[in-house]
């Protein structure tokens, strides 16, 4: 069976919300679903941003909520470009300078240490690999990590410093109401003998 393309659960989606009008109303391709201090992101832009995406990084999710995850995952990633942009134009440096400076350059290398205790704590990931075989890969993955961080520390940072409103909501889940009558009690309670309502109608008597 394949796999379901981003692309189709997007479109089925977007048909399935036509056919509901219970559900709260759907934002279209125009409409902003986040600003950085004052510009507009559209869903336009989120969902190109989303296509890029495999469905398999949502594993067993249901469709409206691997479109969410989809959606704000490339949203987030649209923010933080645009606040890296709007930062280098501030400083009036180009991007990739910017990059350099505040986040390649504040990365703390990798020692072989590093490697080794990564390599003893992993191994059963590695399948019995030695450690020359995959040395150079983990010092590649933990560099990676380590980058990763910094740069989310480092969209922290602007974010304190700029308005960033997010619009987009996540799916709303249909909760079951339950009801029960209080004249017939608790369901499975067993029916009151006769005896007692005729005790019960007495008690009402003047």
């Amino acid at each position: 069976m394949k796999k379901l393309s981003l692309a189709a659960l997007i479109a089925v989606l977007t048909a399935c919300s036509q056919t509901s009008a219970q559900q709260a109303k759907r934002p279209a391709p125009a409409d902003t679903v986040a600003t950085v201090g004052g510009a507009p992101i559209t869903l336009a832009e989120v969902d190109d941003k989303a296509l890029e995406q495999p469905v398999s990084n949502f594993g067993s999710a249901k469709l409206s909520q691997a479109l969410f995850e989809a959606r704000r995952a490339a949203l987030d990633e649209l923010v933080a470009a645009r606040l890296i942009d709007d930062a280098a134009k501030a400083q009036g440096i180009e991007r990739a300078a910017l990059i350099e400076k505040e986040i390649t350059a504040r990365v703390q290398a990798v020692s072989d240490a590093d490697v080794a205790t990564w390599y003893q704590a992993n191994q059963g990931r590695l399948q019995g690999a030695p450690l020359d075989q995959v040395r150079q890969p983990i010092r590649s993955f933990l560099t990676q990590e380590r980058m990763q961080g910094v740069r989310t520390q480092y969209i922290d940072t602007l974010k304190a410093k700029t308005t960033v409103t997010v619009l987009l909501d996540p799916p709303r889940q249909k909760v079951a109401m339950v009801t029960s009558s209080p004249s017939r009690g608790p369901a499975g309670a067993p029916p009151a003998s006769a005896d007692a309502h005729a005790r019960e109608q007495r008690k009402r008597r003047p």
